[in-house]
């Protein structure tokens, strides 16, 4: 009889933008492979695909925590993996009910729990934390990180037992998906901002910059691709983004699917982050595509740029030193042209897919020597 994974997962969408190589890497491997997604039950594509779906609820932690706990009773997996901290904290618990499952955690970031601003996020890691520490800190529970800021944090705290602890950087950038290209020969550069709208993810501070860059007379084009993003407790509405537009030559894009040609169409990449990231896979694949990064120097954001080498790095909330970045990069081709090239480099050494997917699949291996299949 073949193992059984179960892949928890917060959107089918993130299933098949980020976690298909590891679930084909899994069945490859003798594993069958569940996925447990809001949407699975509607999703024409998991069964072609040999994927069992398991459907969640939308919305509500009891009714989320439950459903988990009826898929493992129903379906005996040998290992749940569930990808970010909001459900890692769900099917923690979940599995807490089940002393025959093992549970691997991937905390691509410590999103809005850890990096939000004021009183809400406060109250609430209060109110959580206890919970938290149940559903991640036991002897069945193996922790993947994927910056080491974010793991030195969790053990601190007392969320994590660090011999229960890997780093493994991003979930990786598909090189074949996002090759190698040329600069374009733009008479105006576009500098682009890809992103969720979130206010952490400093969308405001890269139109700033721009206002900037434009007041100073810089000749290039300034872009956000991103989507409306309402599930998130700090996401920016249609207004707000339209407010902060106003008087701005920012173009916003909106959501964008064909993210490859996007980063082709682009000669510099901003991201001035401090959102609670991973590692940020947009990074990753504008890398990849050998485009240099201006980005701030904040956990995830800065495991992507060796300053001076491939991009540069600046300070969290601060508009005016990403203005210089992008400035001091736009107004020099030639060294914008040489970070580009060794931005790929980087991103085909840390952080090909295949590389992360073999890393992953080693933690279950080793997992697994502890497991009996009937």
């Amino acid at each position: 009889m073949n193992k059984k994974l179960l892949l928890v997962i917060n959107h089918i969408d993130w299933f098949w933008s980020h976690r298909l190589p590891l679930a084909k890497g899994a069945q490859v491997k003798g594993w069958d492979v569940s996925v447990a997604v809001t949407g699975a039950n509607t999703d024409k594509n998991l069964a072609p695909q040999h994927f069992t779906g398991c459907e969640l609820p939308p919305s509500g932690p009891a009714k989320i925590i439950w459903a988990i706990h009826k898929i493992i009773k129903r379906d005996h997996p040998a290992i749940i993996h569930a990808i970010t901290l909001k459900y890692a904290f769900f099917a923690g618990l979940a599995a807490r009910f089940h002393k025959d499952v093992q549970v691997v955690h991937t905390l691509a970031g410590l999103g809005y729990l850890f990096s939000g601003q004021g009183a809400k996020p406060q109250i609430l890691r209060a109110l959580i934390g206890p919970f938290l520490k149940l559903a991640l800190k036991h002897k069945r529970a193996h922790l993947i990180f994927q910056n080491p800021d974010d793991m030195a944090l969790m053990i601190r705290r007392g969320f994590a037992a660090a011999e229960r602890c890997t780093l493994i950087r991003s979930s990786g950038v598909d090189l074949q998906q996002f090759p190698l290209t040329p600069l374009p020969e733009n008479e105006r550069p576009i500098v682009l901002m890809p992103t969720r709208l979130i206010h952490e993810k400093g969308v405001s501070v890269f139109i700033e910059a721009a206002n900037i860059l434009k007041q100073r007379g810089i000749n290039a084009r300034f872009q956000i691709a991103g989507g409306l993003s309402a599930t998130t407790p700090s996401a920016i509405s249609k207004q707000e983004m339209q407010a902060m537009l106003a008087g701005s030559e920012v173009e916003w894009l909106g959501k964008v699917t064909d993210m490859p040609a996007l980063y082709q169409s682009a000669s510099l990449i901003c991201y001035p982050s401090y959102y609670g990231e991973g590692v940020p896979k947009v990074l990753l694949e504008a890398a990849a595509t050998g485009r240099a990064i201006v980005t701030t120097d904040h956990p995830g954001c800065r495991e992507a740029v060796e300053q001076g080498v491939n991009g540069l790095l600046v300070p969290v909330k601060d508009a005016l030193a990403c203005a210089d970045a992008m400035q001091a990069l736009l107004e020099d081709p030639p060294r914008l042209e040489a970070m580009s090239r060794v931005s790929h480099d980087l991103a085909a050494r840390d952080f090909d897919v295949e590389s992360v997917v073999a890393r992953t699949l080693k933690v279950y291996e080793e997992i697994s020597k502890h497991l009996s299949y009937g």
